[in-house]
């Protein structure tokens, strides 16, 4: 049982492990108040690191635990418990009154924090509340060492700091001054807005939807979502190639009204299987296919010089997840058929393109990649066969139409001739 007597005869905390972070509560006996200067002393600051039920760094045979630079926050007659301190003073102790009844209002202030950890304790409603308070919302993080996902003590901290645009980021990696705790095989990290944005903006760039998925979904707040339409606007900017597989795995994992709220009208109308218009951007004329069939009963494509709204221009994109990517095949309405790429080529290693009856060949594949030109969406639409991207030819027939082609060139390069627009047409 702990008790005043035996705090107070206690040893002087560890400074020589520990750095003494000059404000003296751990020798101070708790009176309810002690009077002294909150921290931070200025505005202008915020405290690197608070250790929540923290004792210092311990090195002892079970393990390491805890850090040497940091305020720890335990209970008002709490002293270290293991290693080669036990029995000493808490090194920069912050006293709550128990275990149940947490509250450093007294000495922290509010959003003062930059980085909280806690390993393995209870995390109470009232612990959970505290670390929340004095959390920075702009600039924090929460570690927690040791729990579950699924454990009370988690879902109590997803509860608080969601109120403050903090959320759980289960594979974060710790920077190198919060890892070494070998007491500890697992942690769960709590970030702030800023840093969950890099989060997603890397998993996505590196393929990682999975990751992406479950971080974004968990930011359902107006500011989650706010961060997430920044997200997805950089991802459009700087031409990722994988906005369209993020997209699908958010439409088809649950995460259908994240889509909805921060996903352009283009991609939810691709997602949706929604009747599109497909717009060359130079040229604006629209896809069709020919009104005559060849030998093979096949149509050839073409843009149309006027024609935007008929049923002739009408396409739904039909998506297939595979080797870990989100693929399309094209599919005419008018006609009942799909979009493909010739075997042969011209003799600039071009590829015409034709409307098909049957679907079943890899050529009938299509990646299709938007990205952000000022502020037009405009799409790559690229064989998965042949990695050639659709273009108008720079000739018009009698009519003004234009042949459609597969171009022999790189199909994210500069060529504006490959750009489209995608809108929906009802």
């Amino acid at each position: 049982m702990l008790s005043i007597a035996d705090w107070k005869h206690a040893q002087r905390p560890n400074y020589d492990t520990n750095k003494d972070k000059v404000f003296p509560y751990s020798e101070c006996p708790y009176l309810g108040e002690y009077c002294l200067v909150k921290i931070p002393p200025s505005l202008n600051r915020l405290i690197e690191h608070v250790d929540y039920w923290g004792e210092g760094r311990i090195v002892h045979e079970h393990g390491i635990s805890g850090f040497p630079d940091c305020y720890n926050v335990n209970h008002v007659y709490q002293l270290v418990s293991n290693g080669p301190d036990r029995g000493k003073k808490i090194p920069n102790r912050i006293p709550v009154i128990n275990y149940t009844n947490c509250d450093t209002s007294g000495y922290i202030k509010d959003n003062s924090v930059i980085t909280v950890t806690i390993m393995g304790a209870p995390i109470n409603n009232s612990c959970s509340a505290d670390i929340a308070r004095m959390i920075s919302p702009d600039q924090g993080k929460v570690v927690a060492y040791g729990y579950n996902t699924s454990s009370a003590d988690i879902r109590n901290l997803t509860t608080d700091l969601k109120m403050k645009d903090l959320f759980l980021c289960p594979s974060y990696t710790l920077p190198s001054d919060l890892q070494g705790l070998t007491l500890f095989d697992s942690h769960l990290a709590f970030l702030n807005l800023s840093m969950l944005k890099d989060q997603i903006y890397q998993n996505v760039t590196e393929a990682n939807y999975d990751t992406a998925v479950n971080l974004t979904k968990s930011m359902d707040t107006q500011g989650g979502y706010e961060a997430i339409i920044e997200v997805v606007t950089k991802l459009l900017r700087t031409g990722s190639t994988n906005v369209m597989a993020f997209a699908y795995k958010l439409w088809n994992s649950g995460g259908d009204e994240i889509v909805r709220n921060c996903f352009p009208g283009a991609i939810q109308s691709i997602l949706k299987t929604e009747v599109v218009t497909i717009v060359n951007n130079q040229f604006q004329q629209a896809l069709k296919l020919d009104a005559n069939l060849d030998s093979y009963n096949d149509r050839l494509a073409w843009g149309d010089k006027s024609d935007k709204t008929s049923k002739r221009v009408n396409w739904k994109f039909i998506p297939i997840w595979e080797n870990n990517n989100v693929v399309f095949k094209i599919y005419n309405l008018d006609c009942n058929m799909y979009l493909k790429l010739d075997v042969n080529t011209d003799s600039y290693g071009d590829r015409q393109a034709w409307g098909s009856s049957n679907d079943n060949e890899t050529r009938h594949k299509f990646y299709v990649e938007p990205s952000k030109k000022g502020e037009t969406l405009i799409f790559r639409i690229i064989n998965y066969e042949y990695n050639q991207a659709l273009k108008l030819d720079v000739n018009v027939d009698s009519y003004g139409d234009r042949l459609l082609w597969g171009d022999n060139g790189d199909p994210h390069g500069t060529y504006t001739a490959l750009d489209w627009v995608i809108a929906e047409n009802n």
